[in-house]
């Protein structure tokens, strides 16, 4: 039986060069490393500090004229360490009241 909960495909993404996406938690700035999927409904990241299931985050999207805001909450943490420096994954779940900014988020983020 799968534990797949997503309501919409995803798909994984590279950020165009001279892009920014900033994350904050508790008003605290987290490195995100990667990327690891994106729907207009969540967004899975790589990140340099573990965040708590449950924590409610903020994503700032940044690139050329466009600048995005987005909120969400984290429904999944992991943490992964290869003889290097610890690497966390996050699934994060946006807030639906917010489902125009979302979708425009997923937008500019997988314009090419």
């Amino acid at each position: 039986m799968s534990s797949e909960r997503r309501s919409s495909g995803r798909r994984a993404l590279e950020l165009p060069a001279g892009s920014g996406l900033a994350l904050y938690s508790n008003n605290q700035p987290i490195n995100v490393l990667e990327v690891l999927d994106l729907s207009p409904f969540g967004i899975g990241l790589e990140v340099d500090s573990r965040i708590e299931t449950g924590c409610r985050v903020s994503l700032s999207y940044h690139y050329t004229t466009t600048d995005i805001e987005v909120h969400g909450t984290v429904v999944w943490s992991s943490g992964r360490s290869e003889d290097g420096p610890a690497v966390f994954r996050v699934g994060i779940y946006l807030q639906e009241d917010e489902s125009a900014l979302n979708v425009e988020l997923f937008n500019a983020m997988t314009a090419r």
